[in-house]
């Protein structure tokens, strides 16, 4: 026995001093790498050090002070890769330095913010929808033709007390327009003062003064009615649209449009009908009112936010049960008094010791055998059967102990002890779209049999069952219902069921299944990656139970002893971990947080009753020059292109940048005051002395400065181009930060434009080394379709050169700020440094040059 104990003492030494030898190599490996600079590695070793010896704190504190240093190094080169817009490896890099020191809370939040902007950049640099741009095609093909000139400032007019349709008719001589009236429209005397406005201004004020609407004939020629419903419904016409929805419900938004649009006072109520199986809206209502319904639709129709949950489940049950103690098999005695045969059935002897010799039958119509109970309804032990009858002659013989019987009970000893240990572990991920439910189910499904009895005939009784399975899942079920906020955040909606089987029920003798069930119902607000544990659905259920002899049981000894004793204890514990991430975001712009101004409840329309009428822009007249003989005409351009091709300009948008539309030659007005007394009084002229010098015609648009002639192909710029105009804005040329590789690819290449105002139609050249790089596609992105207004974009991609242009339809406002103006998607075809540069025109409302500054840059691309 000595000589056992000594080889298991050995065996355990040469254990610790393994483990004690393999922590010291881990700690030596660890320094080595610390003192190299690799605190990765280093910092490794010391983990794996400190864990084979824990008990060592000069492990844990080299550990530490090495996970420190290692944080702090990629944060440095996190902050390096961050400059150098490698935003991937900067992510990379913060989530290392946050896993070494977690309590760092800037490198957190640099890790949520860099998904955020990668993620952003992915969906920016996504192609467009064929849809979209059959939209635009659509919308642009739809637009009406150019109407006259509406955007010419009138001169300042004033009438007191005039009649309205002379006030009309010299706005039309000063116009060259024509207005027709409705033959209920009288003529009724009207003050007005027009002072700086232009003719869909004057129109307008006059309009809803005197409670009229018009509507546009021709490009010359405007029809003027009474503003009822009537006339409305009598003049307006309609439109009938078909709206394809993506991903809203077609069902609910059209309840919500029918809300919106269907008012009292309308005189045309729009029709709006959704197709559930298609999910298409189809409207008919006047041209005003659908532009409003494709407002609200664009608006509504938005993606929903997608996340994904990552769910880890651990389920832990234990049973643990204990039987000790003596157990007999019934705690009661039995005696039986059977004179002439043993309860077994044998034959016995008599008191006279002598074989009964009656064989008779007895007549007390007990039939031998038989089971009888007393009055008190006790039974008798185990395995002893009453016993048979027998003659009462029998007895008169005499009665002795052999004719008595007794039942003892067995006795027997326990002594057993189990323990059940299961574990569950799951670790699934989910994922889904806001406000859809995702379910998960961990368990297994139960058949219970439910049975129903039927009549054989019809109108009899039940006597034929029918038996029926039904299954209830048991086990674990988790429901979550996510909901992304516009801040970030994620709301979860949770539900988690615990369904266990338990012991069945007896009801009228019927063994019914019983389940038991625990849930928790809650909600959750988390940021993207954030972990939140949900612990506490613990269940314990113990049973004691104790059975012997009365008064023994409650003996401490003598109940150990004498007693059987049972001891049940069940546990059941759930832990879950949730960490939701944000997969994609709300694509919500700036455009759909802008209110929508629809009018009155009249007379409905985007931007109010009565409808503008819009034309593009065309430059302001020269101001007048007494002292220096005007300066000749341009001849008009046709519609150029950056390379100097002709091109034609979109149907229903501004002119292509660089060109301009001559307006009709209006009749030349008188530009002093105009005053009236009465209604029947038309305008004087004023005396040709105190006249003021006739205000000169619109000069002809000159032709756009052509943009500097870019560098040829391969060589590189010297510096910074321009090109002339008011305001200074930047194009900007962004290529990789990373180096270009030969079969790599695509690479974006994107254009913005900084500091710009008020743009409205735009031309660019970008020219590349065709040796080098290969083009294969170009992306609008979103700068000019600031506010909401439809762009015309078109690129054509040339030998070594990519035009592009973008022109803002119907623009006044112009396009302001920063933002990315177009991407370029190049693939690298030969190794060799290459050179992009830019030129190109711009022009704000009015046709107004603008002035834009192009600066090179450079790639270099690796084989």
């Amino acid at each position: 026995m000595t000589k056992r104990l000594s080889g298991i003492g050995v065996v355990l030494a040469l254990g610790v001093m393994a483990g004690g030898c393999a922590a010291g190599k881990a700690f030596g490996r660890g320094e080595q790498a610390a003192r190299d600079g690799k605190l990765d590695e280093a910092v490794a070793a010391y983990r794996q050090a400190a864990q084979a010896a824990p008990g060592k704190p000069e492990y844990q504190i080299a550990l530490q002070r090495t996970m420190q240093a290692a944080a702090r190094a990629h944060l440095d080169k996190a902050k390096e890769f961050e400059t150098q817009d490698q935003l991937e490896a900067a992510l990379g890099e913060y989530k290392q330095a946050s896993e070494y020191d977690p309590s760092n809370r800037s490198a957190v939040a640099k890790v949520a913010e860099l998904e955020r902007t990668i993620r952003d950049r992915i969906e920016a640099t996504r192609p467009r929808p064929p849809i979209e741009a059959m939209r635009d095609r659509a919308r642009a093909a739809s637009t009406p033709p150019a109407l006259i000139n509406f955007t010419t400032p009138l001169p300042r007019i004033r009438y007191n007390n005039a009649s309205l349709r002379d006030i009309l008719n010299s706005i039309a001589d000063v116009t060259g327009i024509n207005i027709t009236y409705d033959r209920e429209v009288t003529d009724r005397p009207a003050t007005v003062q027009l002072d700086g406005v232009t003719l869909e201004q004057a129109l307008a004020q006059l309009m809803q003064q005197n409670q009229l609407s018009y509507k546009v004939i021709n490009e010359r020629s405007i029809f003027v009615f009474q503003d009822i419903a009537t006339k409305h419904a009598q003049y307006d016409e309609q439109v009938v649209r078909v709206f394809y929805v993506s991903h809203a419900d077609a069902t609910e938004l059209t309840q919500i449009l029918s809300t919106i649009v269907r008012l009292p006072g309308i005189a045309i109520q729009p029709a709006i009908v959704a197709n559930k199986t298609a999910n298409t809206i189809t409207v008919r209502g006047t041209a005003p009112v659908v532009q409003i319904l494709e407002k609200i639709i664009q608006q509504n129709d938005k993606p929903r936010a997608e996340i994904v949950v990552d769910v880890s489940i651990l389920e832990v049950d234990r049973s643990r049960t204990k039987t000790y103690g003596i157990n007999l098999s019934d705690y009661a005695l039995g005696t039986v008094f059977s004179p002439e045969v043993s309860p077994n059935g044998a034959a016995t002897t008599g008191t006279t010791g002598t074989t009964p010799t009656t064989g008779t039958t007895p007549t007390t119509g007990v039939t031998p055998g038989t089971t009888t109970t007393s009055a008190q309804g006790s039974t008798g032990p185990t395995g002893l059967k009453p016993p048979p009858a027998f003659n009462l002659n029998t007895i008169s013989r005499g009665v002795s102990t052999a004719d008595f019987y007794l039942a003892v009970p067995t006795a027997i000893a326990n002594f057993l002890e189990s323990d059940t240990h299961t574990k569950i572990i799951a670790k699934p991920q989910l994922r889904g779209a806001e406000g859809g439910k995702l379910t998960l189910k961990l368990g297994d499904s139960i058949p219970i049999i439910s049975t129903s009895y039927t009549p054989i005939a019809t109108g009899g009784a039940g006597v034929n069952p029918l038996s029926s399975y039904q299954y209830k899942d048991v086990g674990i079920t988790v429901d979550i219902t996510p909901r992304v906020t516009l801040e970030g955040d994620i709301l979860l909606d949770l539900n988690i069921e615990d369904t266990s089987r338990k012991s069945d029920v007896v009801i009228a003798g019927i063994n019914i299944p019983a389940f038991g069930q625990r849930s928790v119902t809650t909600r959750l607000r988390l940021r993207d990656g954030e972990s939140n544990l949900l612990a506490g659905l613990f269940q314990q259920q113990d049973l004691d139970s104790v059975k012997g002899f009365p008064g023994a049981i409650h003996v401490p000894v003598l109940k150990d002893l004498f007693s059987s004793n049972s001891r049940q204890s069940d546990q059941t514990d759930i832990v879950m971990l949730l960490t939701p991430h944000i997969v994609r975001t709300h694509e919500i712009t700036e455009d759909d947080l802008k209110p929508i101004y629809i009018g009155s409840q009249q007379n409905l329309g985007v931007g109010g009753p009565p409808p503008l009428i819009a034309q593009p822009p065309v430059v302001e007249p020269a101001p007048p020059a007494p002292a220096a003989p005007p300066a000749p005409a341009a001849p008009q351009n046709p519609l150029r292109g950056p390379g100097g091709t002709t091109v034609a300009a979109p149907p229903g948008s501004s002119p292509v940048p660089g060109t301009v539309l001559v307006p009709p030659t209006p009749v030349q007005p008188t530009p002093n005051i105009v005053t009236s007394t009465g209604p029947e009084t038309p305008p004087p002229a004023a005396p040709p002395a105190a006249a003021a010098p006739p205000a000169a015609a619109p000069a002809a648009p000159t032709a756009p400065a052509r943009p500097p002639a870019p560098a040829p192909a391969g060589q590189p710029a010297t510096g910074s181009t321009a090109s002339p105009g008011i305001g200074a804005a930047q194009i900007l040329i962004s290529p990789p930060a990373q180096p270009m590789r030969v079969g790599g690819g695509p690479y974006t290449v994107p254009l913005s434009i900084a500091n710009a105002s008020r743009i409205s139609s735009l031309t660019l050249t970008l020219v590349y080394d065709p040796t080098k790089l290969r083009v294969r596609t170009v992306q609008e992105g979103s700068f000019m379709r600031a506010g909401g207004v439809n762009v015309t974009f078109t690129q054509q991609a040339g030998a070594n050169r990519v035009d592009i242009t973008l022109v803002r339809a119907a623009d006044a406002t112009g396009a302001s700020g920063t933002g990315l103006l177009a991407a370029v998607l190049f693939d690298a075809i030969a190794p060799g440094p290459a050179t992009f540069t830019a030129s190109g025109t711009a022009t704000g409302p009015g046709g107004v040059a603008m002035g834009l500054q192009f600066t090179p840059a450079s790639v270099t691309v690796q084989q």
